[in-house]
């Protein structure tokens, strides 16, 4: 099967499910379809702080499982996104071991986590993008350019609400990672007083 490869082009929560759930956009890198996947609050976060370019002082997990493979001398080559049954996206990693090709399944949110770390290409095949594949006009795709640009390392906490922003504050807080939580503390600033806050 063809294979397309994609890159980030957002991270938002999603307006239509529960609250702890985020929408990560990805978009063809040649091309104009966009690939939207609804994820978990802790992997947008893993998600986040690497496009952020956070260093924290301890491995979080993805961290771990990437530094684990370097040590044993595998490198992850490619996640490929690859399957869509019953509204759900199926992936996987494509690892090098010694010049041996390993297989191993994922959910495409950790494959895109791990995939940031590892400064690894990220893939759809195309019949998924045929599937849930959604189109993007000029002035959309103009608009999403000066928003969120794809570049890695753009700072992009400010696409965030000040519920989300807390949310991972709290949670930057909880894993004794000052560095993050200042870092969010910061956009909370900028965001200003609350509106509830002023209307007392």
């Amino acid at each position: 099967m063809a294979k397309v490869e994609m890159e980030i082009a957002g991270l938002s929560r999603s307006p239509t499910e529960p609250y702890s759930a985020f929408v990560i956009m990805l978009r063809e890198r040649y091309g104009s379809r966009r690939l939207p996947i609804v994820i978990g609050f802790p992997e947008a976060h893993a998600i986040n702080i690497e496009l952020e370019n956070i260093k924290h002082p301890r491995p979080l997990t993805h961290d771990l499982f990437i530094n684990t493979l370097r040590e044993l001398g595998v490198s992850l080559v490619e996640v490929i996104i690859d399957r869509l049954q019953d509204s759900t996206f199926y992936a996987h990693l494509i690892l090098d071991s010694g010049g041996q090709e390993v297989v191993v399944d994922c959910r495409p949110s950790d494959g895109i986590a791990l995939a940031l770390r590892a400064r690894a290409p990220i893939y759809c095949e195309e019949d998924v993008l045929e599937q849930a594949g959604q189109p993007v006009v000029e002035e959309e795709e103009e608009r999403e350019e000066r928003q969120t640009p794809p570049s890695r390392g753009t700072r992009r906490s400010s696409n965030l609400t000040r519920e989300e922003l807390k949310r991972l504050l709290e949670e930057a807080l909880a894993n004794e990672d000052y560095e993050t939580a200042a870092r969010l503390r910061d956009e909370l600033r900028k965001l200003g007083p609350a509106e509830e806050e002023s209307d007392n």
